[in-house]
């Protein structure tokens, strides 16, 4: 296959999953290491794609975040691995916040134990229907369909009646400042969450330190864990105080 076919595929196929590491074009295309990144550093060059450490990402992104129901059909092997790492730290009869997110909409659907959560998403109440081991409460507000999470300024009063145990949460942005939303009212309901919480345990693709959010959640040194999919830099890592533990994810079959 010639280059240049190879880099219209390569296009085409982060059109539809939104993000590519080196190893999946290398896998995709049964290249070696280095061809991909030459076509990576071309595509570069052409200015059609964002490099990032290990990959790279349409140029649009960050700009917006697709809505839930697009996102879930994007879901990866990676966020997988993250959502069931996450089950990892659930105790029984504990008191959880969790937060709505792809991710944690699948977390929600491997928790398997006696519980009590609290949550705005309408997808995790819907997956938390089907264990009768799990009470769950559902924040009260009016449904925002896009993102398919409840707001108002019930619920936070509601919250303020709770000490979570741990609060479960994602973040369609992170930097040096902290982890940010893109929707105010989501990002309000998840902060309070945050202040009200023994622990916090963030959930998170490591391409988030690319977007760029703008409704801050917390500031990082309320990050107790953060799981992500790949090792994050020194620059990355310095962003967070050391007491904050980093856990990657790894995929089973590697």
């Amino acid at each position: 296959m010639s280059q240049e076919k190879r880099i219209e595929l390569i296009k085409q196929l982060l059109a539809e999953r939104q993000e590519l590491s080196t190893k999946e074009i290398m896998e995709e295309f049964g290249i070696s290491q280095d061809t991909a990144r030459r076509d990576i550093v071309l595509l570069t060059k052409r200015g059609e794609v964002k490099r990032t450490h290990g990959g790279i990402l349409p140029l649009d992104f960050g700009r917006s975040v697709p809505n839930f129901q697009s996102r879930l059909s994007r879901f990866t092997k990676e966020k997988t691995q993250i959502a069931l790492e996450a089950t990892n730290y659930f105790r029984p009869h504990h008191v959880y916040f969790v937060d709505s997110s792809t991710i944690l909409l699948k977390t929600c659907q491997n928790v398997n134990m006696p519980l009590t959560i609290v949550t705005h998403s309408l997808d995790n109440c819907m997956a938390l229907a089907e264990n009768n081991k799990v009470t769950v409460k559902v924040l009260s507000g009016t449904l925002n369909h896009e993102n398919r999470f409840f707001y108002s300024n019930r619920a936070m009063g509601e919250l303020q009646n709770v000490a979570f145990d741990t609060a479960f949460v994602a973040a369609s942005g992170i930097d040096e400042n902290g982890i940010y939303l893109l929707d105010q009212g989501d990002a309000e309901i998840v902060g309070l969450a945050v202040e009200r919480a023994r622990k916090v345990i963030l959930v998170a693709e490591h391409q988030k330190f690319v977007n760029k959010s703008y409704y801050r959640i917390c500031s990082l040194d309320k990050i107790s864990l953060f799981i992500t999919d790949e090792p994050l830099t020194k620059v990355q890592r310095a962003m967070f105080p050391e007491t904050t533990e980093i856990k990657v994810a790894t995929r089973s079959d590697r």
